[in-house]
């Protein structure tokens, strides 16, 4: 059937008759049920498939992000880049021809204009995904509002009050101007301003008396902005009268100041910003800085309705371009070449978001010996804690020397948590299974990784102590019975009651797998692609990991200053009615997930 495939459909039309000729002849055909899995995520692709008949949906978490009917052609990425790909399902009976990604090379070689397209096609690819996140993040940000930026107290002084009574008040209250009242607003008064500026240019330049009133000095015609309102109308303000702060009213009432430093602050937390600030960065110093300022981002996309996962993508690049910038700033050159920096846990998953205990690791080459490496890895741990990541209470750090040590040793260990899995072993084996290279050689990891896949049996015994701990945690369902109402101010640990065994559930069906994903809901439609999962219920369960993970995140981000994660309590009365109701859908849901798990792995027998 490849004689009939159609050389009038560009890039293909510029082929010469001898190289269509050659192509026909190494042309397979790819015949795809619907529904059929084409290509999974991260699955190396061989071929370019180009669609002859039918329809495929080209899938990202979940969610159709492209369609490609007759005549259109994937998936470059996945033959010319490391990038994760995105997973292809037939949306209806479908034939691909496969075009092999030698010949294509070899034509692309051989062909100039051929090559051309071939190559801008794939780099309009890369650049379009680029596009989209940064679009995406840059709405969000034009949409924050003024309620997302620090408010400075307003401090008020009487219109009588001294202008050393003024230089008094600011100092004591540690502001840069003071607001002036003249009367009772409410009843035909007025408020003026008097910023540190004006009391310099009075008293310094002009020689004003210290003890002149204010009142007559001050300026009333101030520019106020709702606290509901745009940032950008905020800045667009500022910048038309030429002004450092803003007046921000609440109900008609003055909520505080808007100075241009915070505002400036909230639109400047652009994850592109934060990563230049990383890359430039030349002390750990440097690297803390940068660091704080990923949870004024967090902050600003949440409160704008931008999803979690989204969020977890963005932070989970800034956090390993940090950890990679803090271990080549502290690792020598050798060190560098000879190791490979592990991350593990939520953050190889690509799943944290506020700062929680650090997991990480740092595996060497097989007999390599630097002399200083205690020192760096004990900095390396020590500057991550000043920066807000709290020590590992399992000491699963690089500054332990249990997980800094050989590849052969990580096997040595591999195959101990494999074949004598007791609780510990078995906690160990599900983080390293999440782990992810950060910095250095990222084969060594690869190797490692290669290893404890190739070591799993079909043992039923080891997958049931395994998947044992997701039943570890209750999940509670009266509080959305009829005792509701009697315990609705109870608070739930979100964690333990429903990601956590979302989290591990899914782990522990990906490992019987021998899956090479590492995030939650990757694994999920992975599952699904693979049949083990009904797609139906990987999308609920998909959709109910990244709201229970929005909810903790909201309950991070309300009990925490610093962006570390101090709570994952959730206390149902402080929800709305779609939330609650949502909370418990997802809450009966995991049971009903719990149930499966038990049922697979045999862990009621």
């Amino acid at each position: 059937m490849s004689d009939a495939f159609d050389f009038s459909v560009p890039p293909f039309d510029r082929l010469t008759p001898e190289q269509r000729q050659r192509l026909a002849a190494e042309l397979d055909l790819g015949v795809y049920v619907r529904d059929g899995v084409i290509l999974s995520r991260d699955e190396p692709a061989d071929c370019l498939f180009v669609v002859r008949q039918g329809l495929v949906h080209e899938r990202q978490g979940g969610e159709v992000v492209a369609v490609h009917g007759v005549h259109d052609s994937f998936d470059l990425q996945a033959l010319f880049s490391d990038g994760r790909a995105r997973s292809f399902v037939a949306a209806e009976d479908t034939l691909c021809d496969l075009v092999p990604r030698q010949v294509l090379l070899e034509l692309a070689h051989e062909n100039a204009a051929f090559g051309a397209v071939i190559q801008q096609d794939f780099a309009d690819r890369l650049s379009a995904l680029a596009n989209e996140r940064s679009n995406r993040e840059t709405a969000a940000l034009t949409m924050a509002r003024i309620r997302q930026a620090y408010l400075h107290p307003p401090v008020f002084v009487e219109a009588g009050a001294s202008l050393r009574d003024a230089a008094a008040a600011m100092k004591r209250n540690q502001a840069s101007s003071v607001l002036v009242r003249e009367g009772d607003p409410k009843n035909g008064g007025r408020v003026g301003i008097l910023t540190g500026t004006d009391l310099r240019d009075l008293v310094v330049l002009e020689g004003r008396p210290v003890d002149s009133p204010v009142g007559p000095l001050a300026r009333y015609e101030l520019l106020a902005l709702d606290r509901d309102d745009l940032l950008f109308n905020a800045l667009i303000l500022m910048t038309k009268h030429s002004v450092r702060r803003l007046v921000v009213t609440e109900q008609g009432e003055v909520a505080g100041l808007l100075e241009q430093t915070d505002l400036l602050a909230v639109l400047s937390n652009h994850s592109q910003v934060i990563a230049l600030k990383v890359d430039r960065a030349a002390t750990p110093e440097d690297l803390g800085r940068a660091s704080q300022d990923i949870v004024g981002l967090i902050r600003t996309l949440h409160g704008t309705g931008v999803k979690v996962s989204f969020i977890a993508d963005l932070v989970t690049e800034l956090n390993r371009k940090i950890f990679r910038r803090l271990f080549e700033l502290l690792a020598p050159p050798d060190l560098l070449a000879n190791s490979c920096l592990i991350v593990m846990g939520s953050e190889g998953r690509g799943e944290q978001l506020l700062k929680t205990d650090q997991d990480n690791g740092l595996i060497l080459r097989d007999g390599y010996d630097c002399p200083t490496l205690s020192q760096v890895t004990d900095a390396f741990t020590r500057h991550l804690v000043a920066f807000g990541y709290p020590p590992c209470p399992g000491r699963i750090m690089v500054s332990n020397p249990d997980w800094t040590r050989p590849l052969a040793l990580y096997k040595d260990s591999l195959f101990h948590w494999i074949h004598r899995p007791d609780e510990a072993a078995q906690m160990n084996l599900a983080i390293f299974y999440d782990a992810a290279a950060v910095a250095g050689d990222a084969t060594l990891l690869a190797e490692a990784k290669g290893y404890l896949l190739g070591r799993l049996q079909d043992n039923q015994m080891f997958f049931t102590a395994f998947a044992r701990p997701a039943l570890a945690f209750d999940t509670p369902s009266g509080l959305f019975g009829g005792l509701f109402e009697r315990r609705r101010s109870e608070a739930v640990d979100i964690k333990k009651a429903g990601i956590f065994p979302i989290v591990h559930g899914v782990r522990a069906l990906a490992l019987e797998k021998h899956m090479a994903e590492t995030n939650t809901t990757e694994r999920i439609w992975a599952l699904a692609d693979q049949g083990v999962l009904d797609r139906g219920v990987a999308g609920e369960l998909a959709d109910a990991f990244t709201f229970l993970s929005t909810l903790r995140l909201k309950a991070g981000l309300d009990g925490s200053v610093s962006g570390t994660q101090t709570d994952n309590l959730v206390r149902t009365e402080s929800l709305g009615k779609l939330d609650r109701d949502q909370f418990k859908d997802c809450l009966a849901l995991v049971k009903k997930f719990k149930e499966l798990l038990a049922y697979h792995f045999h862990l009621n027998h």
